[in-house]
Formats: structure tokens, C-alpha cells, sequence
């Protein structure tokens, strides 16, 4: 396949749901690990099912996904459920599989050893020890993928459909966890920190990965403001709303590029002026944090879909 010719549907819409399935899991074995690794013997059992339910609903898992019973263990091992973690190495494993020629070798031994690794787990001697090794290793196998795909596969068409799904997910996940822990009365600064509202801080911040990111550009004083204002706007930290936006800009100019059939005026000015956006915009900008929240993620809702229409599910007309 040449630069200039249109990837294929198929192609490219299973290299972008292999990237979203392995994104989203890496990410719920992240959340669980950092809920269930913060003790907090000062949280009373109200506090304790409060966290449960920001967990839950950071998640953003579709209704019927929704465990009634044994939270974490239906998350992390039940098969039959969407939403868990096996179910979606499994799903990115058959994504990957479906367009096994696209992908290195590397790739696919990488892949597939992730997906035997959560198969094979005895569940019950991992559930009754301690799961945090296995959470650990779901998110080094995701993480090593990543680092394989961009060392051994060519930088083209199908590369950067990876990319996007991986961004689109990743920033998606994000809006739903800030939507979740934090509201307008977090924007104001000078926030009186409690011991119990420090550690759920810290664990907000490792359950992005951005403890320490976060420490080096706000030393250790730890503020709801500072943390909202470095996740949506730090255009250096991978797991920041820019950085992800800035990379769904950066493969869609590839993109067009690549196809000069398939430019989409309206897909590139969605891009960029949410790109513009963040690009601008202050913490001080923010009057309602939930109704920013929401705007940003319907935009990249609107991304997605103009993505779709443009690359994946484009009229025959297009094609010929």
C-alpha cells in the first residue's frame, strides 16, 4: 500500500480498537490497584463505599457493566463482563489478531503473551494473596506493547490509528476522572487540605500516573487547583488533556497528508480549535468545571465520529 491510497476500513478500524482495548485496560487495572492499595484506617465505612462509588463511576462503565456484587473481582477477571480487564485484553488480542499482517512480530508475541498471562492466572491464589502484582503486570505488558509498537512497526497509516485510539481513550478516561473527584469549590485556591483528603489526593494523581510528574512542576504541596490546572493543561506530561489532544493532532495531519482523497475540512477544524483551546485557556477561564468537562468531551466525541465518517465507515464513493 502506497502513501496516498486509503487504508482500509477494516485495517484501520481494528488497529484502532486493539489501541482503545488496550488503553482502557491498562487504565481500569491502574484505578483498582491505586483504590485498593489506599488503607485509610481514619475512613469510616460511609467514606470507604463513597470511594468505591467514584470508582465506579470514573470507570464511566456502560449500565449493564455494572458489577452488583464483588466489584473488583468482576472487574478484573470476569470474562463474560465487557468492562473487565480480561475481556478487554481478550478484545484488542482478537483486533490484532483480525489484522495479524499489519503488525511486527514483536507486536504480536508481545500481545499474545499478555493475553495468555491473564488467561492462565489462577484467579483464586492471585485474589486471595494480593493482586496488586497482577494489576503491576497487566500495565507493564500494556506499557511494553506500546513501547514495542513504536520501535518495531513502520510509522505510517496503521501506526497512527494506534496512536489515535490510544489518545481518544486515554483523554476520555481522564475527563471522567476529574469529572468525578473534583468540582467548582476545587478551583478555588488556598484549599485546607485534611489528612483524608490528602491521600485521596494522591491516589486521584496515581491513578494517572502523575504523582511524581506532578512533584516536579508543584513540589509536594499537594492542591485540588494545581492538580486540575497541571491534567488538563501540562503539554509535557503524556497522560495530560493537551498532550493526548495534541497527539490526536498531530496523526490526523499525518493522516491527511497520507490521503489526499479522504481530507475532511471539518475533521481538522474540530482538531484544532480544541487543539487552540487548551492551548489558551487558564485554570482561571473555568466558571463551571463539570459543563468544561462536558464541552471538551462531546468535542472529542464529535472528533471520533468525523474520524469515522472520513476513515473507516466512508461512503463506496469515497473509496472508488
Amino acid at each position: 500500500m502506497t502513501n496516498n491510497q486509503l487504508m482500509l476500513s477494516r485495517v484501520a478500524d481494528s488497529l484502532f480498537w486493539m489501541s482503545r482495548y488496550l488503553e482502557r485496560a491498562e487504565n481500569i487495572s491502574r484505578q483498582l490497584d491505586v483504590y485498593m492499595n489506599l488503607n485509610i484506617d481514619i475512613a469510616s465505612r460511609r467514606e470507604e463505599q463513597q470511594r468505591l462509588d467514584r470508582l465506579i463511576k470514573s470507570l464511566s462503565l456502560p449500565p449493564d457493566d455494572v458489577p452488583t456484587d464483588h466489584v473488583l473481582y468482576t472487574l478484573t477477571f470476569d470474562i463474560s463482563n465487557d468492562s473487565s480487564i480480561i475481556a478487554l485484553i481478550a478484545a484488542g488480542r482478537e483486533n490484532a489478531r483480525q489484522v495479524r499482517e499489519q503488525l511486527s512480530s514483536e507486536m504480536w508475541m508481545q500481545i499474545n503473551k499478555l493475553y495468555l498471562h491473564v488467561r492462565g492466572t489462577v484467579v483464586d491464589s492471585v485474589w486471595e494473596s494480593f493482586p496488586h502484582d497482577y494489576y503491576l503486570q497487566v500495565r507493564d505488558g500494556s506499557h511494553l506493547f506500546q513501547g514495542i509498537t513504536d520501535a518495531t512497526m513502520n510509522h505510517n497509516q496503521g501506526w497512527h490509528f494506534i496512536q489515535l485510539g490510544r489518545y481518544i481513550e486515554r483523554s476520555i478516561a481522564l475527563l471522567n476522572l476529574l469529572d468525578v473527584h473534583f468540582d467548582d469549590a476545587h478551583l478555588a485556591p488556598g484549599e485546607e487540605i485534611s489528612t483524608l483528603r490528602y491521600f485521596e489526593l494522591i491516589s486521584t494523581l496515581k491513578s494517572v500516573t502523575a504523582f511524581e510528574a506532578y512533584t516536579k512542576v508543584y513540589s509536594a504541596n499537594v492542591q485540588s487547583r494545581w492538580i486540575i490546572e497541571f491534567l488538563l493543561f501540562n503539554r509535557e506530561f503524556p497522560h495530560s488533556l493537551r498532550f493526548c489532544i495534541d497527539g490526536i493532532q498531530t496523526s490526523l495531519n499525518a493522516l491527511e497528508e497520507m490521503n489526499e482523497r479522504a481530507r475532511n475540512s471539518r475533521l481538522y477544524r474540530l482538531a484544532g480549535r480544541l487543539q487552540s483551546q487548551l492551548s489558551f485557556d487558564e485554570i482561571e477561564d473555568i466558571r463551571s468545571l463539570h459543563d468544561y468537562l462536558v464541552n471538551i468531551k462531546h468535542q472529542i466525541y464529535r472528533i471520533h465520529d468525523n474520524l469515522y465518517h472520513t476513515y473507516i465507515s466512508y461512503p463506496i464513493e469515497t473509496a472508488l
